[in-house]
């Protein structure tokens, strides 16, 4: 059920939610701990559900999402990265609004669980189209990307220096170039 291999494409996966999870982190004036709990419990639930979803449309519909997964998953990101980016730069002429932009909640939620799991989608799908059972890889994959993300949150807290916005700005950047590097690779 668990092999090396899908040890290893789990936590491939969960890169991305790394990655986000140090940007958010680094953006945010402070998260508490349901904040965080917010985050990792949701990475990790969408990087479960993911490969699963993936899977099962190639066993029960025969759809192939697989080659517009990047550029969704890209697209995503990108936005999130600029909406983020633009914040700061309103924090530098002192209009902030960091009250009312929590980005664990709702929507920005939902977005960044799903923009980080789409590339988990396409792994169902390739392991739809060699025959290969999920369940194990979606389980490795939820849980690690949980872990993962938890452990950014936190080193993320312990190393960001804040100088008015440049924090969101910084955030916001790596969050567009992580979407441009989805979207061309």
């Amino acid at each position: 059920m668990f092999s090396i291999e899908t040890l290893f494409i789990a936590f491939s996966l969960s890169m991305d939610a790394f990655a986000v999870s140090v940007s958010i982190a680094i953006s945010s004036s402070s998260l508490s701990w349901r904040q965080k709990f917010r985050l990792f419990f949701h990475f990790g639930l969408f990087q479960f559900l993911f490969p699963l979803i993936g899977y099962y449309s190639i066993e029960v519909w025969h759809l192939n999402l697989e080659s517009y997964s990047g550029i969704v998953a890209g697209l995503i990101l990108v936005f999130l990265g600029i909406k983020m980016a633009m914040d700061g730069v309103k924090d530098f002429n002192g209009k902030s609004n960091i009250e009312n932009n929590d980005l664990t909640r709702g929507f920005s939620l939902v977005l960044f669980s799903s923009g980080v799991s789409i590339d988990a989608l396409s792994v169902g799908i390739s392991f739809a189209l060699i025959k290969k059972s999920i369940w194990g890889l979606s389980i490795l994959a939820g849980v690690i990307t949980g872990f993962v993300s938890f452990l950014a949150l936190e080193f993320a807290e312990r190393i960001k220096v804040r100088i008015d916005g440049f924090s969101k700005l910084f955030g916001g950047l790596v969050l567009i170039i992580l979407g441009i590097k989805t979207i061309l690779f």
